[in-house]
């Protein structure tokens, strides 16, 4: 009994499905990624047990590094320009929300500074930003 031989026919593997399940698998991964902003100021926030708060877009951003320097939205301002500008971004508004950076070796006359300016020019809205325990 002789039994029939099968020819085999030549497997080809298509590329070109392969190729587009890869690229649309790399558009999805860069889409659903998320980037991390760091600050441009090397500042060590002290720790809190209090749980963050949504930050608002509209806010001022006052911070202190360890040496005393103050920024104002990350850009230097000497002590008295520190009224000015708070004003030029909060644009006077009363209610606006001010966050207060320290760093934890800042010394407390500037923190103290910082806040008395914020009390007289009737912003009532401050923060003062933390590290939760635990994440440092």
């Amino acid at each position: 009994m002789k039994l029939r031989e099968r020819k085999r026919a030549d497997f080809l593997v298509e590329m070109t499905p392969l190729v587009d399940v890869v690229f649309l698998m790399l558009i999805f991964f860069m889409v659903s990624t998320s980037f991390t902003v760091s600050n441009s100021l090397k500042i060590e926030l002290p720790t809190s047990k209090a749980t963050a708060q949504d930050a608002q877009a509209k806010e001022v951003l006052i911070s202190i590094d360890a040496s005393g320097q103050l920024y104002v939205q990350e850009e230097a301002v000497a002590d008295g320009d520190l009224r000015k500008r708070i004003l030029n971004v909060s644009k006077g508004d009363p209610n606006m929300r001010v966050v207060l950076r320290a760093d934890a070796d800042t010394r407390h006359k500037r923190v103290v500074y910082v806040m008395d300016t914020i009390r007289e020019l009737g912003m009532g809205k401050l923060a003062i930003a933390t590290v939760p325990l635990g994440e440092k």
